[in-house]
């Protein structure tokens, strides 16, 4: 009898065992998959009950229909978010992200809902990863984070055809949850220009270029001295980023270099989009181009904040300063605590964050987020009457809307004439220049 070879998305329904003398064991439900590499594949799904393999059998092909594949083995979750994420998804996305990213994955997505098989996954699951997060007293934006993650691993291995739906679009996203923001006004950032401005104080232009242009962290730790002119040209932005293994690229969640930390690996990388610039300077200190390109802007360089910077560049280049920043970091200290000379490093983001803290406590001012300074930045430039687009454009934003957020709703009478009062604040007159380097304890 020739053997009858059927086509993709055929299908046939058997009993097992073909003999009907014997007791049933299951009906066996058989689809066509394409061929791999002259391989044949099938879909097999069995039921005892001769309806619910047929109904299977129909689901079956309806899917193949709709995706043009099948996967031939059931697969859990955690095993295609593995897989996803360490050889599709750490390939487009940014380091910070890749970071942050995982630790949601491993923390939250993994433990809820990890062991569930790829191809049962259900709304339900979505909400059981949303109660597990929020149960854990978290806020409702980390469960909308793994949402998103979730739904774009879902998204993919939808393309791939290893699932037939994206399960998250039939659920409701969490809401982001509502921040306060601590808002400086009008007398704190007048508080915190005049401590700034104290001698001794090497980062006291860093804090005005904060207040008065809403440059980001990276953006003013990161800026070098080739890139002031009258423009500041703030297209790069300095980052601490992690080393990741390189001793196991098969498998780079265990690593064989006995080495705990991806920094201390031999062959250590940066998880990086191959289409992404950025720089090494030292340790894990980069500078790397701004996530959009809204981001990566020239704004005009106007008093006051014109010669404060210049001066600080004047003394930038009296100082050890092999990266060519404006801003570099104060003096080290030795481990018994001796002062060492200036050594020209980049100011590390954390160091930044502390020195920030300390400033405020020291200027009498409620403690308050660096990157709080540019919401202030946007209410001063809105109650000078800035056109929004040229507002936008200035700090930086992808849209209108999302400057429209940073404006609060503070005092505004008190803010109306900000712009007029710094300015004066921090006229060359006004503010005292720093005194000049000498020795290990240049300023």
């Amino acid at each position: 009898m020739a053997r009858i070879t059927r086509g993709k998305g055929e299908g046939a329904l058997f009993r097992v065992p073909a003999d009907t003398s014997k007791p049933l064991q299951f009906w066996q439900a058989v689809v066509e998959l394409p061929p791999r590499e002259g391989v044949r594949r099938r879909k097999i799904v069995r039921s005892k009950d001769k309806r619910v393999a047929l109904t299977k059998l129909r689901d079956l092909q309806k899917d193949l229909a709709k995706v043009g594949d099948l996967p031939t083995a059931s697969q859990t979750l955690e095993s295609w978010m593995r897989h996803w994420f360490d050889h599709i998804h750490s390939k487009r996305v940014r380091p910070k992200t890749i970071a942050t990213q995982r630790g949601i994955i491993d923390n939250h997505i993994i433990p809820a809902i990890g062991g569930t098989r790829l191809d049962k996954l259900e709304p339900l699951h979505v909400r059981r990863l949303h109660e597990a997060i929020t149960g854990k007293g978290l806020s409702s934006t980390t469960a909308l984070q793994a949402h998103r993650i979730l739904g774009t691993a879902l998204r993919d291995a939808e393309r791939e055809g290893r699932v037939t739906r994206n399960v998250t679009t039939l659920t409701d996203a969490p809401k982001r949850a509502r921040t306060d923001l601590a808002v400086l006004d009008l007398d704190d950032g007048i508080r915190i220009l005049l401590e700034s401005a104290q001698p001794g104080d090497r980062m006291g232009s860093r804090w005005a270029t904060a207040l008065l242009t809403g440059a980001r962290q990276g953006e003013v730790l990161g800026l070098e001295i080739d890139r002031v002119s009258d423009h500041l040209d703030l297209s790069w932005q300095l980052q601490r980023l992690t080393w990741s293994h390189g001793c196991n690229p098969n498998n780079p969640r265990q690593p064989t270099c006995n080495w705990k930390r991806g920094s201390d690996c031999p062959k250590r990388h940066l998880e990086a989009p191959v289409d992404w610039e950025h720089r090494h300077l030292t340790g894990g200190l980069w500078l790397s181009r701004p996530k959009s390109a809204a981001g990566w802007r020239v704004i005009p360089l106007v008093p006051p904040l014109r010669e404060i910077i210049e001066r600080r560049i004047d003394t930038a280049r009296r100082e050890p300063n092999p990266h060519g920043l404006v801003w570099t970091a104060d003096p080290k200290r030795s481990s018994t605590g001796e002062v060492l000379p200036l050594d020209g490093s980049p100011v590390d983001p954390g160091t930044d964050n502390r020195a920030w803290h300390a400033l405020l406590a020291r200027a009498g001012v409620h403690d308050a987020r660096l990157h709080d300074a540019r919401h202030t930045t946007v209410d001063l430039l809105y109650e000078a009457e800035v056109p929004e687009a040229v507002i936008t454009e200035i700090v930086g934003h992808s849209t209108i809307g999302m400057s429209r957020r940073y404006r609060s709703r503070g005092n505004q009478r008190a803010l109306r004439d900000a712009l007029t009062k710094m300015s004066a604040l921090l006229s060359p007159g006004v503010v005292p220049d720093p005194p000049q380097p000498t020795g290990d304890t240049e300023l």
